[in-house]
């Protein structure tokens, strides 16, 4: 209660208490403009430190990067000269590549045909006369040798002989023989021609992949 309320019990209030602007309009518009104005700065200041804070970052992350990327080219020169120290021996893992590769495929149709007909040779008997050889073998980078026939074996190499005798010739012994060998693959008798005194028998041997040489196989370089 006010003190006009106290001293006058029982009176009636109508209405606010009466107040009087006693400052003249121009003080309140200046004290207005002031506000207004020191808000201003307050947002130009909080602008140019945004902006500053902002400048600031931007050098900061591209310094970052800058030395990243420093970082990144120092490790790619030492690469080149670790790669330019062992480019000789990187050199010569090629060429020892290279050259591996060339005996695997000379291995894979190499035939060692003195030891593979020798046990071929020593079926005849001593009136049996092998009067010429033909040998055919695979070379690399050429077709395979297919088979010659149906129902005939798989064959890396072809011997053509033609074996002479007195008497007349009996290949089922022959062939009796050579099955027991580990390079035999299948054989056939192509012709038995009476020579005037004599007997000529053609005769074709093919081999099979047991007849290859393998030396330079990986077991072999392995060990």
């Amino acid at each position: 209660m006010s003190r006009r309320e106290q001293r006058e019990p029982g009176t009636l209030t109508y209405g606010a208490i009466p107040r009087a602007a006693l400052m003249p309009p121009e003080v309140e518009l200046r004290r207005k403009e002031s506000s207004r104005r020191r808000g201003l700065l307050g947002a130009a200041v909080a602008v140019v430190v945004i902006t500053i804070a902002g400048v600031v970052g931007s050098f900061w992350v591209a310094a970052v990067a800058e030395t990243q990327l420093a970082e990144e080219r120092r490790l790619t020169e030492q690469l080149l000269a670790t790669q330019a120290e062992f480019a000789e021996v990187l050199q010569v893992q090629r060429q020892l590549q290279s050259i591996s590769g060339v005996r695997t495929q000379l291995a894979g149709v190499e035939v060692f045909w003195r030891d593979s007909l020798t046990p071929y040779l020593s079926v005849f008997a001593a009136g049996e006369v092998v009067d010429s050889l033909t040998l055919e073998g695979e070379a690399p980078a050429e077709p395979v040798l297919g088979l010659t026939g149906p129902l005939r074996a798989p064959r890396v190499a072809t011997v053509t002989m033609v074996i002479v005798t007195a008497e007349s010739p009996q290949p089922q012994l022959w062939y009796r023989a050579w099955e027991q060998i580990e390079t035999y693959a299948d054989a056939s008798i192509d012709s038995i021609t009476l020579l005037q005194d004599v007997f000529e028998t053609r005769v074709t041997i093919n081999l099979s992949d047991g007849a290859l040489s393998q030396r330079f196989s990986t077991e072999g370089e392995s060990e």
